[in-house]
């Protein structure tokens, strides 16, 4: 039995007296038989817990219990009291104040967990406290996200759980218009409040291994050389097993998978003239055409045309002329709208073959590479289109793929 959730039994033992069996494995998201075995082991360590059977009957602790520090051995002393020195704010504070005089221990103070950035003063502790309530408690969300497909959305969400990952805090939890579970960056929830619902719904999230909201439909296998300058970066941001070379001027080359979306531009431009992109081609050509594009516009110089890529859509020649009329007699990715000119990766059926309305990115081994809806599609391509066309809105190419999606395999009613 892990010494966490033996701690925690006794905490909410001590805390409200006496719970069912039922109420303890859900709150420990156990089964009732690991609960009464956990009583066992409890009550033979030295803890004075016990079961009554009948109506009112449950598991509680003698009266005038003092939690014993002996319950603990000295590894899982220091284990609980840097669990709590990780926690933000007064309430993390006043438990690891009386934990340290329980267990004698002085307050090593050897771990200091800030979640605010630079700037932010206490607004994103707050945050974070309302989210972890939010958990613990089972309520309900409602918040605004700035999704990296540049979109700004309600939801309301069941929260499951606080994840930390790579650079950044993650909630995961349950989306209640999509019926999926989804993985929120804490940076990007706006004004979260409680409704006021809570919920009893047992919540089993998968493993977190992607950044951002939902399993990226489009990766990307990227090699990017980096300057010698920027070394600092590359190990801040990149595991030292995606550098694959050092070259003879100090430059690092790295490989890397991404999501293939807006977010990775601006990542990718954060770097300025200090990253050069290797491949894949497409992304190196879209990221030139996007540094053409910041140059036309800090130029003063009147705009000329660009092609961002072979899969990317080319401006109309006419305002009369929609772009997608330009291509009434082109085949298209019947998923993405992607045109699926020669040489664009098509996907594969089940059997391995080649499919014939799907391309590489959207359909694999006979199934979609991500659970999207329609509306998340035109949000994940509206960038990508805005960046093809020049002079057009994120508003014009909606519209545009509004009229155009519907008609697609995938999103035929």
């Amino acid at each position: 039995m892990s010494a966490g959730r033996q701690f925690q039994m006794v905490y909410l033992l001590l805390e409200r007296g006496r719970m069912t069996a039922n109420e303890l494995a859900e709150r420990l998201e156990v089964s009732p038989r690991t609960v009464l075995r956990d009583v066992d082991a409890l009550s033979a360590a030295g803890v004075p817990v016990y079961t009554t059977q009948g109506a009112g009957g449950g598991v509680a602790l003698l009266d005038g219990y003092v939690l014993d520090r002996a319950a603990f051995s000295d590894e899982e002393q220091r284990q609980i009291l840097a669990a709590l020195q990780s926690l933000p704010g007064q309430e993390g504070e006043q438990a690891l104040s009386k934990l340290s005089a329980l267990f004698r221990r002085g307050q090593e103070d050897w771990l200091r967990v800030n979640l605010s950035r630079w700037g932010a003063g206490e607004a994103d502790n707050e945050k974070f406290r309302l989210l972890k309530r939010a958990v613990l408690e089972r309520q309900t969300l409602a918040f605004e996200y700035a999704s990296s497909y540049g979109s700004t959305r309600p939801r309301r969400a069941l929260p499951a759980r606080l994840v930390f990952k790579g650079q950044g805090w993650y909630l995961q939890a349950f989306d209640l218009e999509r019926e999926a579970y989804r993985t929120f960056r804490l940076s990007r929830i706006l004004s979260p409040a409680f409704t006021g619902e809570v919920f009893h719904r047992r919540l089993a999230p998968p493993d977190i291994d992607f950044p951002g909201e939902i399993p990226p439909l489009f990766r990307v296998e990227a090699r990017l050389r980096f300057a010698s300058c920027l070394a600092y970066r590359v190990y801040d941001e990149f595991d030292q097993s995606c550098v694959t070379r050092r070259e003879e001027d100090g430059s690092l080359v790295v490989e890397a998978v991404f999501p293939e979306d807006q977010w990775l531009y601006g990542y990718l431009l954060s770097f300025g003239a200090g990253v050069e992109v290797l491949a894949p081609d497409t992304l190196r050509r879209r990221l030139a055409a996007l540094g053409q594009e910041i140059f036309r516009a800090h130029s003063g110089k009147p705009d000329t045309p660009c092609q961002v890529s072979d899969a990317m859509m080319e401006p109309s020649q006419t305002k009369e002329v929609p772009v997608m009329e330009q291509y009434k007699d082109m085949k298209f990715c019947q998923s993405c709208g992607m045109p699926l000119a020669p040489g664009v990766a098509m996907g594969t059926e089940a059997d391995g073959g080649e499919s014939p309305d799907y391309c590489g990115y959207c359909y694999k081994g006979g199934q979609f590479t991500g659970e999207m809806t329609m509306e998340e599609m035109i949000d994940f391509c509206t960038p990508m289109m805005v960046q093809g066309n020049p002079g057009m809105t994120a508003e014009q190419a909606k519209a545009q793929m509004h009229q155009f999606f519907p008609m697609l395999k995938r999103w035929k009613k």
